[in-house]
């Protein structure tokens, strides 16, 4: 029995007008028929089958008892036609019935097909009507059936002749459960609160017999209940699951297009591997940032650091738009072109990505992490966010960190599991690192380098061949890499500083300010410049024109750029020199410990973060706009330091940090 509602009741139901639910009819978006008598000012009246409103609404039905109650839903009228036509074939007559049934039904149908064949083929010189008749009373048939059968044959064959089933026309029919009951049970049912089977029929015992219904029984409600779970999923994954998975099972999700050329698309994002590692003298769960070329499913840059932010994901860009280098069996280094420019990068919708959306506004016009807004503007990359909390939009790197698990970080010292459940037992990262049992940063970030060049070598089942192969065999939407140098000071965070007699003063504490100089600096006394720096070297500061935006000089601190302090030593020094303030006087000389002692502990400590190698391209080297005459001057400067008092070096102070730590943040 299929239940159905007014206009009128809908339209309540929705919380809309009358009208704009017969626009809907109108418009194909409802399935309706004519109903027996008109409503008012004399419009025809419809009827709306409950089970083709939309899933939300449905629910809204079977869950609110006012509105199921207010429905007048009766039996069907007894003398409704017969609907015409068969509406499935017999695979699905089959699969409704089961082969035994079916088998069955077959054999009745051929009979009377081997009946209407007789029927439609007379012997000559007989009249056809005489010879209908004599077969009806031959097989003990009224001609009218004779008839009808030689009628359906002709327009649907054989299936024409086989009784029609339920099933696959009306559904599963519960006719010992009364429609008020069957109601009840739907609204204890869809509930949030997910009830038992067995709850639902003691609810429904109590039920009757308070309103005098007919007591179904225990077997026919849960048939009824795993009728909806067979033949309405999706309701009653909304109703008791929630719009989270019901958007994860049910939802229509769109299907890209697979990119043409390599580079066209990157995708990026975190994850936090499932192993335990030694760092600073503790047990950490380390972070990993990629950026995955969708076409040929290579790994073109990654960072392995202690957190995930903003700044892994440009350490891990930069990786990525840079060629890598490789260490060949013999101990020699050789380059290898992976990766380069990208067409598009496709990232997450969360902060690390996206500070703030601005109503309105396209995409171009996104605050990005400033490291990210930057290299993609000097390049030219379109940046695509992703839907937020949807892991499927991402559906490329999700799997390939699926694969990292299973073949890598599962067999590494340290796996701590994804869960307590899966936890090896015994496990306790403290005693591993007392012991010495865990990785640090640079073993790890090793052993990841070695299995990715394993992973690229691979044949990958979707595309058939391995994506080191796919990368090279494909063109690219691109050509050419980023220039490193310009790429780093791309990096750089940028300020606005006051320019005094003593020079620019930055990075010192109140008892003990630290100056930057040059000779050049005393010319924009009283200005506000424009400075550029690296948060892993703040020894020196890049200056540009505070009008025209162009590059000036490099103004230095000597003490900082000695010891190579980072902003990350000077903050660590002030928040530790801050308590040791509130300490008794006799612990008060551990407040003079100096920055150098803290840039020495930090350097013993090791790396922050880690990504994979890089080397200079060999050829079709684009720099970023903007940067050339930066990199032209530091390029002089560091030849002039080379003829100073201090020993002959093959590059400056800058690219040797550069080219020594990489990517360390």
């Amino acid at each position: 029995m299929q239940l159905e509602l007014t206009v009128t009741q809908v339209s309540e139901l929705m919380g809309v007008s009358s009208q704009a639910i017969r626009k809907k009819i109108k418009e194909g978006e409802f399935v309706a028929k004519q109903a027996q008598r008109a409503e008012g000012k004399g419009r025809p009246g419809y009827v709306i089958p409950v089970s083709s409103l939309p899933v939300d609404v449905q629910r809204k039905f079977w869950t609110t008892s006012e509105v199921a109650a207010a429905s007048d839903i009766g039996p069907a009228e007894p003398d409704k036609p017969e609907p015409t036509g068969i509406p499935y074939t017999l695979a699905e007559l089959e699969h409704a019935v089961g082969k035994a049934k079916f088998r069955e039904m077959m054999a009745e149908a051929e009979y009377k097909m081997e009946i209407v064949e007789q029927a439609m083929n007379p012997p000559k010189g007989v009249e056809r009507t005489l010879w209908i008749t004599r077969l009806a009373k031959k097989y003990g048939k009224s001609t009218a059936t004779l008839y009808r059968d030689m009628e359906r044959f002709e327009e649907w064959g054989v299936l024409g002749l086989m009784r029609k089933s339920r099933l696959l026309t009306q559904g599963p029919q519960r006719t010992s459960i009364e429609p008020e009951v069957e109601k009840f049970i739907r609204m204890k049912y869809l509930d949030r609160r997910k009830p038992k089977s067995a709850h639902i029929f003691r609810e429904t015992v109590k039920f009757c017999e308070t309103n005098g219904y007919k007591e179904p029984s225990r077997a026919s409600v849960f048939r009824y209940i795993s009728d909806m779970e067979d033949y309405e999923p999706d309701l009653c994954c909304l109703a008791r699951e929630g719009e989270e998975a019901y958007w994860k099972r049910f939802a229509e999700k769109a299907t890209r297009k697979e990119p043409e050329f390599v580079n066209q698309v990157w995708m990026g994002d975190h994850h936090k591997l499932d192993l335990f590692i030694s760092y600073r003298g503790r047990a950490i769960r380390p972070w990993l940032t990629v950026w995955f070329d969708v076409c040929s499913r290579t790994v073109v840059g990654w960072c392995l650091s202690d957190q995930a932010n903003g700044r892994t994901i440009a350490l891990a860009l930069r990786h990525a738009l840079l060629p890598k280098k490789i260490v060949n069996d013999d101990g020699t280094e050789d380059t290898l072109e992976i990766g380069g420019i990208p067409g598009m990068l496709y990232i997450d919708n969360g902060e690390d990505y996206k500070a703030q959306v601005r109503a309105g506004k396209k995409h171009e016009d996104w605050e990005l992490s400033r490291e990210t807004r930057g290299i993609c503007a000097s390049l030219d990359i379109k940046v695509q966010f992703a839907t937020p909390y949807h892991p499927w939009a991402k559906a490329h790197v999700e799997r390939f960190f699926g694969t990292f698990t299973d073949q890598f970080t599962r067999y590494q010292p340290g796996w701590c599991g994804p869960n307590n459940e899966d936890r090896p037992e015994g496990f306790d990262e403290k005693i591993a690192h007392e012991k010495g049992q865990l990785l640090n940063l640079e073993e790890l970030s090793e052993r990841i380098e070695a299995y990715l060049y394993d992973y690229h070598t691979t044949v990958h089942r979707t595309i058939g061949m391995a994506p080191m192969q796919k990368h090279f065999s494909t063109p690219k939407i691109r050509e050419g890499f980023a220039d490193e140098r310009a790429l780093d000071i791309c990096l750089m965070d940028v300020e606005r500083a006051s320019v005094s007699a003593n020079g620019i003063e930055r990075f010192g504490t109140r008892g003990r300010p630290r100056w930057y100089w040059h000779p050049e600096l005393p010319a924009y006394a009283g200005q506000k410049v424009i400075i550029r720096y690296d948060p892993n070297r703040i020894g020196e500061l890049l200056v540009f024109h505070p009008k025209t935006g162009k590059y000036l000089f490099t103004a230095t601190n000597k003490e900082l750029l000695d010891f190579n302090a980072t902003k990350d030593d000077v903050q660590e020094f002030l928040k530790r020199r801050a308590a040791r303030r509130k300490q008794v006087k006799q612990m008060l000389h551990e407040s003079q410990a100096t920055l150098e002692q803290v840039v020495s502990e930090r350097q013993g400590a090791g790396a922050r973060m880690k990504s994979g190698s890089v080397s200079g391209a060999k050829s079709n080297v684009r720099a970023m706009l903007g940067t050339e005459q930066v990199v032209k001057q530091r390029e002089e400067q560091a030849k002039q330091g080379n003829k100073s008092k201090r020993p002959a070096k093959t590059v400056s102070a800058f690219e040797e940090y550069i080219l020594r730590e990489g990517t360390e943040g």
